[in-house]
C-alpha cells in the first residue's frame, strides 16, 4: 500500500489536487497511518471496518474535532477514488462509512479596541510586520510567511502570487492607510529576494540569547503563532489569539464599510463565495455595541439598587401597600367587616 500511496501523491501532485507541502504532509501523514493500521496489506482487501478502525484510531489518539476527522475521511476518500480510476479496487470502501456530524467552528471576534491594542503592543518590527500584515491585509499565515520584498515593490499594493496563495489564486490586495508606514519600512530594508518574515535562531545558546535572522529563509508557521500570541497576551486579550482570528477581524472590517461580498471574497482570495459567507454569517461584536446602543428596561434608580451600600427604593411608580390595624379594629376587637 505504501508504493500505491507514492503513485497516488504523484498523480495528485501532477493534477493540481495537491498544490503545497502542507497539503502533502497532511496527506502522507493520514494514508500512512492508515497503512500501518492495516498491516500494509493488498489494498484490494480493504473493507469498511479497516476504514472505520482507521478514523477511530487516528480520531481518539490525536483527539481531533468532527470537522477534522471528516477532512481525514476525504483524504480516504480520494485515495481510494483513485484507486478506483487506475483498476486497482472496483468499490470504494471509504464511501461506505458515515461521515461525522459537523461542528460549527468557535471563532473569537476581535473588537476594534481589541484590534488597536494589538497594534499598539507591538514591541519589535518583526513583530509590527506580522500583525500589521495579517490585521490590515488579512493573509492567510502561509501567504505571509512567503512574503518576499517583491511582494510589496509596488507601492499601495501586497502581492499574494500564485507560488504563495493558497490554491495558487493570485490576487492583489490594497495597501490601506494605516498600513502604508509597515509597508513603506518594508520595501526601504527588504530586497526583492528577501523574505519579509525571515527565518531566526539563538545565537550561541544559552549563553547568548542574541536572535541572528536568516532573509533567504522562510519563517516557521510555529513561529508566526507565537509571535502573534504573544502580543496578544501582551494586550491583555483574554481570549487566546492566533493568526487566523486576525483574517476575521480583517474580513469583519472590510465588510462594515459597505463593500460588496464579492469585493470581500476577492480580497481574501476565496475560490467560492460560500466559504465567504462563513467569515460573514454574523454580526461583530462592535456592530452588535452599535445596534443595542442605549437600549434597557428605563428603570431608575438601576445603580443604586446594585449598589449594596445604597438602600433599595422602589421605582415602579407603585405605592407600597400600608396595613392599618387600628382601622379595622373595635373596642372588642377586630371588626368581621
Amino acid at each position: 500500500m505504501t508504493e500505491q500511496i507514492d503513485l497516488y501523491v504523484k498523480d495528485a501532485k501532477a493534477l493540481g489536487r495537491i498544490r503545497s507541502l502542507r497539503t502533502e504532509q497532511t496527506y502522507r501523514s493520514v494514508l500512512l497511518r492508515h497503512a500501518d493500521l492495516v498491516g500494509n496489506r493488498d489494498m484490494r482487501t480493504i473493507g469498511r471496518d479497516d476504514i472505520k478502525r482507521t478514523l477511530n484510531e487516528i480520531s481518539t489518539r490525536q483527539d481531533v474535532s468532527p470537522n477534522t476527522r471528516n477532512t481525514y475521511h476525504a483524504i480516504l476518500t480520494a485515495f481510494y477514488t483513485w484507486a478506483e480510476q487506475e483498476g486497482i479496487r472496483t468499490s470504494n470502501p471509504a464511501r461506505q462509512v458515515r461521515r461525522a456530524r459537523p461542528e460549527e467552528p468557535v471563532i473569537y471576534r476581535l473588537t476594534q479596541d481589541e484590534a488597536v491594542r494589538l497594534l499598539l503592543a507591538c514591541n519589535s518590527r518583526r513583530e509590527r510586520r506580522i500583525i500589521n500584515i495579517l490585521l490590515l491585509a488579512g493573509l492567510r499565515n502561509q501567504e505571509l510567511r512567503g512574503l518576499r520584498g517583491e511582494h510589496l515593490a509596488r507601492p499601495g499594493w501586497i502581492w499574494v502570487s500564485r507560488d504563495i496563495a493558497k490554491g495558487k489564486r493570485e490576487r492583489w490586495v490594497p495597501v490601506l492607510q494605516q498600513l502604508e508606514p509597515v509597508a513603506s519600512e518594508i520595501r526601504d530594508n527588504v530586497a526583492p529576494d528577501e523574505y519579509v518574515i525571515a527565518h531566526r535562531q539563538v545565537i550561541d545558546p544559552p549563553m547568548n540569547t542574541t536572535w541572528r535572522e536568516d532573509p533567504q529563509r522562510p519563517a516557521s508557521p510555529q513561529a508566526i503563532w507565537r509571535t502573534v500570541k504573544d502580543v496578544g497576551r501582551r494586550a491583555n486579550i483574554a481570549h487566546p489569539i492566533h493568526p487566523h482570528l486576525l483574517r476575521h477581524a480583517y474580513a469583519a472590517m472590510i465588510r462594515d464599510s459597505q463593500v460588496g461580498i464579492d469585493t470581500v471574497q476577492a480580497l481574501l482570495g476565496h475560490k467560492d463565495i460560500t466559504t465567504t459567507m462563513m467569515y460573514l454569517d454574523r454580526p461583530s461584536p462592535d456592530e452588535l455595541a452599535i445596534r443595542t446602543l442605549g437600549l434597557g428596561f428605563g428603570t431608575q434608580g438601576l445603580s443604586s439598587a446594585n449598589d449594596p451600600s445604597e438602600p433599595v427604593k422602589a421605582t415602579t411608580g407603585i405605592e407600597p401597600v400600608v396595613e392599618d390595624n387600628e382601622a379595622n379594629t373595635g373596642p372588642d376587637g377586630p371588626s368581621d367587616e
